[in-house]
């Protein structure tokens, strides 16, 4: 997997791998076919370079760790395709023939389907790898929306082939339409569709230290916080031990691994103490008069936090 050193050259290529690098044998394919004036034969030349190119295109996505589901399905696509022609199998090079923009949203469909029906990793985690906090992969909510959202992508797709089946030479319905389903309500959805499912189906509060932690900002309460500035580090010992610190400011929470630099308040808990505090199991105040866990620095911090997060500490 590409190194994120935040260099403009590795943001650049992490985003042709991510939304570009798949679909440059797809536009070649579909140059060429179309330039040979959509002919048995431009077929056959256009799929054997497009199944080159994707070729090329998959070694070199292996090496850099950036190969995705698409370019399995995608690349099938092509062979299938290629595999028609040299094998005078009629109704299949007819298909490819009149029907190429629609095979095309159907593999991206299946591709999408496929794997989870299997059981195997969706293609969303590909995309969540690389633009969420590790944390955040490893809980069951994770894991809930990504079929979610993989579901909602393979109805895109297949919606996008219905339409290039319905009117195949119609450049509306082949290009237009289908692009504008993906690019409108499919590219949109990462923002508005998991905050649907969340209000539709609450997150219970993590059972495990690190989420709860880290995910302390959802639960913070901006209003109740007001210009209020704080840091404040979680030092956990016990099963599952870890350093995690919170940044109160302008408004804001934000949550982080490791160690602040002179933190106004630092907790110092074992994991289990914690999360019967969050959870509702134990009382914070009497927790910390028996010694249960122990604080540093600035009381008054803690006693603001019952009011800052609605149901994390």
């Amino acid at each position: 997997m590409l190194a994120a050193d935040g260099t403009i050259g590795s943001r650049a290529l992490r985003f042709f791998f991510m939304h570009l690098g798949s679909l440059v044998a797809v536009v070649v394919y579909f140059h060429l076919y179309g330039a040979s004036g959509y002919s048995e034969e431009g077929l056959r030349s256009a799929l054997l370079t497009a199944l080159v190119v994707k070729s090329g295109y998959m070694a070199l996505a292996y090496w850099y760790g950036e190969h995705k589901h698409f370019d399995f399905g995608i690349w099938i696509m092509f062979a299938v395709g290629l595999a028609a022609v040299y094998g005078k199998v009629t109704p299949i090079v007819g298909l490819y023939r009149l029907y190429s923009a629609a095979i095309l949203f159907v593999t991206l469909g299946l591709a999408a389907l496929v794997p989870q029906a299997l059981g195997l990793e969706p293609f969303t985690y590909y995309f969540a790898r690389r633009q969420l906090p590790a944390w955040q992969l490893r809980t069951a909510e994770f894991r809930d929306v990504s079929r979610v959202m993989t579901l909602y992508w393979a109805l895109i797709f297949f919606a996008g082939a219905a339409l290039c089946a319905y009117a195949p030479l119609d450049w509306r319905f082949t290009i237009l339409y289908p692009n504008l389903l993906v690019f409108g309500p499919g590219i949109s959805a990462q923002w508005w569709l998991p905050p649907l499912y969340f209000k539709l189906f609450p997150p219970a509060l993590p059972q495990r230290i690190e989420p709860l932690l880290m995910g302390m900002p959802m639960a913070f309460n901006a209003r109740s916080a007001g210009e209020a500035r704080a840091t404040i580090q979680f030092r956990v010992s016990g099963a599952e031990p870890g350093d995690y610190w919170l940044r109160i400011a302008d408004g804001r929470c934000e949550s982080f691994e490791g160690i602040a630099d002179r933190p106004d308040l630092t907790v110092h808990t074992p994991d289990t103490v914690w999360l019967q505090i969050a959870h509702g199991k134990l009382d914070g105040a009497a927790a910390l008069a028996d010694g249960l866990y122990r604080v540093e620095g600035d009381y008054g911090v803690l006693g603001r936090m019952r009011d800052w997060f609605a149901a994390a500490s």
